[in-house]
């Protein structure tokens, strides 16, 4: 069991803070259940997360230690990572092979490192833990990228020689990207194809922000409805080009924004109607179909729906 000494640089800290340092990849809610069931405790005894710790007093949290964040990460720590609570929920392989692998993305993971963002705390930094704990020396590396909030199929190559025949595919637009977005309203058609020109504004308040542009780079998606129903549409999106918040933008231009966008969408919307449900970007990344760069095989990855997408859908 981790214990720590309090010094005197950490006096008067509050316990919840101090296990939220100790525990980065752990979320809050799950910390505060460890204080309530005595897994935190202060001096051996019971303890509340409000309580102001002294110097010299001893901090106990039962966890494995691989939860503890380490300052620095060398390939054993990385590997520790696997026996994580926060591994186990955000780490799902849909397929895998000597040449590459496909993952779940969960909302709210990051897949690479960036400002902001604690060590060990990325999909990469998950895949890399994962073919560690197998005993590979393989470095991973993505395909592509998936925002932060998007879930879904992701690709990552095992080798430098996948990796670039995967990026030409790309490039070719040989492969089928099809995604699901809860939207709210309904589109113009029942199918249509989307193509506008995208370019990046000067607000940066919520980050970067892509908008319609008569001067701008070409951006192509088809999208299907599959259902309407108390002004909520199910629609599925085949991306044609991969332009930087592409499906976001055109589904808001057409006037069915994507329930849950805060940068794009209807938050006076989003605020009434995920009073009672998850909120997250409801845009999941459904399919990948391709041909397999060494076998020369298709290959269809799909990512089931998320449930709080069904949950939207049967409230």
């Amino acid at each position: 069991m981790p214990q720590f000494t309090v010094g005197p640089e950490e006096e008067g800290c509050r316990v919840d803070r101090i296990a939220r340092k100790k525990l980065a990849l752990m979320p809050l809610s799950s910390i505060y259940a460890l204080i309530r069931k005595r897994k935190i405790r202060v001096n051996d005894k019971k303890t509340k997360e409000s309580y102001h710790l002294r110097e010299g007093d001893i901090l106990s949290i039962d966890v494995n230690d691989a939860e503890i964040v380490q300052k620095a990460s060398p390939d054993n720590l990385l590997s520790s990572l696997t026996k994580t609570t926060f591994f186990k929920n955000n780490f799902r392989i849909l397929y895998e092979d000597d040449d590459l692998f496909a993952c779940d993305k969960p909302a709210g993971l990051v897949v690479h490192a960036g400002s902001g963002h604690t060590n060990r705390d990325t999909l990469i930094d998950l895949a890399q833990a994962y073919l560690l704990d197998k005993g590979s020396t393989t470095e991973p590396a993505l395909v592509h990228r998936l925002d932060r909030d998007t879930s879904g199929v992701i690709l990552i190559a095992k080798n430098k020689r996948t990796l670039r025949k995967l990026h030409d595919t790309f490039k070719e637009r040989s492969i089928t990207k099809e995604y699901r977005a809860l939207c709210h309203g309904r589109p113009p058609e029942n199918e249509a194809t989307i193509s506008v020109t995208l370019s990046r504004t000067d607000s940066r308040n919520n980050g970067m922000k892509m908008r319609v542009a008569d001067a701008g780079q070409s951006a192509k998606s088809r999208y299907v409805l599959q259902s309407y129903y108390n002004d909520i549409s199910n629609v599925a999106i085949f991306l044609e080009t991969g332009k930087t918040h592409q499906i976001r933008v055109q589904m808001a231009h057409i006037g069915a924004p994507i329930i849950g966008d805060v940068r794009y969408g209807n938050t006076g919307k989003d605020t009434g109607l995920l009073k009672n449900h998850s909120r997250r970007l409801y845009l999941h990344a459904y399919r990948l179909s391709f041909t397999h760069p060494v076998t020369k095989k298709k290959l269809t990855i799909k990512a089931p729906l998320p449930k709080e997408f069904s949950g939207l859908l049967n409230r």
